[in-house]
């Protein structure tokens, strides 16, 4: 039979295993503390903040986007830049580029909205030929399902 401790007793073997783990947790414990460079930005961030930061970065430079501020004012903004305290839009109303904080902001949302010829969502459209070749194609079976009977 073989020991399960490598021939030692079984109390020597405890505290090995005890000495191991405490050395182990000791050598781990200072990178339990630290912060990532991305967890650090946002610490300064309320929850709220954060929420509305994230929402804007999903957001390309140049889409316009509705905000609705903490006084009750809706505006329609083009985005220029997001950073971590604030971000920059240029006003679709008055052409002037304005800094808000993320506190200031209650609700952001994609402006429905297009300005500029060609920047519309794209539309597909069925195009001509496609009804005209199934038609043709349709006749073309039932042609050769009486011919052939």
């Amino acid at each position: 039979m073989h020991s399960l401790f490598g021939g030692m007793s079984y109390l020597r073997a405890v505290k090995t295993l005890t000495l191991i783990t405490a050395l182990t947790l000791f050598a781990v414990a200072p990178l339990c503390f630290a912060r990532s460079a991305s967890s650090s930005s946002g610490a300064n961030l309320d929850k709220h903040a954060r929420k509305v930061h994230r929402e804007l970065s999903r957001f390309n430079p140049g889409s316009y986007v509705r905000l609705t501020l903490n006084d009750g004012s809706e505006r329609t903004v083009a985005l220029d830049s997001v950073d971590d305290a604030s971000f920059t839009g240029t006003n679709a109303e008055s052409n002037n580029r304005e800094t808000h904080t993320y506190a200031e902001i209650v609700h952001v949302t994609r402006e429905k909205y297009y300005i500029g010829e060609g920047s519309e969502r794209h539309v597909r459209h069925i195009r001509l030929w496609v009804p005209i070749t199934a038609g043709v194609l349709a006749a073309g079976a039932v042609t050769t399902a009486l011919v052939v009977r």
